[in-house]
Parts: C-alpha cells; structure tokens; sequence
C-alpha cells in the first residue's frame, strides 16, 4: 500500500466520522423539538395560572391608566 492510498483512506474515515457525527447531531436536535415546545406550552401556562396571583403595579394616579 503506497502513501498516497493511505493518507486518502485515511481522509475518507475522517469525513465519514464528520458526516456520522453531524448526522447524529442533526437527529438529537431534531428529538429535542418537541421537549423544547412542551417546555414553552408549560411556561405559557404557568404564566397565565399566576396572573390572578401577580400584585398589580399600576399607578392609582388616573392619568397613567390605559
């Protein structure tokens, strides 16, 4: 086997281990989706369970209400 056979055999398992990896990072992202949206349906939700609980902070001078 000469040099030049090697350092390409070589280079084509470095990119085949670059392009499993990226693959493997593309699927774990895309499994992480639906955590990441339940995570934000949560916190929506909790946000609005607390707004009856939250102290108003609105100023009793008439000219500064909506």
């Amino acid at each position: 086997m000469s040099t030049s056979q090697l350092i390409q055999q070589s280079g084509a398992v470095a990119v085949t281990c670059v392009l499993l990896l990226t693959l493997v990072v593309v699927v774990l992202r895309l499994l992480a989706l639906p955590l990441v949206l339940a995570a934000m349906v949560l916190d929506k939700g909790a946000e609005f369970a607390a707004r009856p609980l939250t102290i108003s902070t609105t100023s009793p001078d008439w000219r500064y209400r909506r």
